[in-house]
């Protein structure tokens, strides 16, 4: 047996409870405005924002909430304590019924330098690449759920500007990996949602954050697609 595969977490491996800490961190994003993974409105269809409406004030006011929320969250991502660094934002994820995104248009993968927010109104991908990638994911609205997520390595998507001009743009890489989690939020779609083996979805609290990366490919606190639907029910409360 290798070294990775005989990785050990901090917590036992049979603890699915909400640690302290979980329990804070999550307090802190909600106060930010961020919904909990219970809100039903993440687990259904956005409606799309009407082009003439794009220049009123309601809808403005929200995407400057959303890049608020956003930037705030990356100036304070490398904190170990919270593991996290925001990196695209959906309307519904602070209980806006809305089809916005903001994306960080410039991060790298290793997210160590936030790049720049921009907004998306109406987003749709209107094409994508035939390769492939699994890389690692996680989400304010999936709480201690995070896993290995497969998605296209480059997309193109049609949407309206911040003035309500169309526009289309290709995103590759890490990049189109948000773009497409983002988009996925406007149909009510969580990653964990995508992920077809329960080995490659899994529970990790607050204080093994900074452990996970490294050891994803052979976490062993799993979570099985019914932990995951129980969680997001309401029925393991976050």
């Amino acid at each position: 047996m290798t070294a990775k595969s005989s990785f050990r977490p901090k917590l036992p491996i049979d603890l699915y409870a909400l640690t302290a800490l979980d329990i804070e961190r999550y307090a802190g994003e909600q106060t930010l405005g961020m919904r909990p993974p219970i809100d039903p409105l993440l687990g259904r269809a956005i409606r799309p924002v009407a082009p003439q409406s794009i220049a009123e004030s309601e809808v403005q006011s929200l995407i400057v909430r959303l890049i608020a929320v956003a930037s705030g969250q990356q100036q304070s991502g490398m904190n170990i304590k919270t593991g996290r660094m925001l990196v695209g934002l959906a309307a519904p994820q602070v209980g806006e019924d809305w089809q916005i995104i903001v994306i960080d248009t410039k991060v790298r993968a290793d997210r160590k330098k936030p790049g720049k927010l921009e907004a998306f109104i109406n987003p749709e991908i209107i094409w994508r690449s035939r390769e492939t990638e699994e890389a690692r994911e996680g989400c304010f609205s999936a709480g201690p759920v995070w896993g290995l997520v497969r998605r296209s390595v480059a997309v193109k998507i049609r949407a309206l500007s911040v003035e309500g001009k169309p526009v289309e743009r290709i995103f590759e890489g890490f990049t189109a990996r948000i773009v497409q989690h983002e988009i996925d939020h406007l149909h009510g779609v969580r990653f964990p949602d995508r992920i077809k083996s329960d080995k490659k979805r899994h529970w990790v609290h607050s204080e093994e954050l900074a452990d996970y990366p490294e050891h994803i490919h052979h976490w062993p606190r799993l979570c099985s697609v019914q932990r995951w639907e129980d969680f997001k029910h309401g029925t393991i409360k976050p």
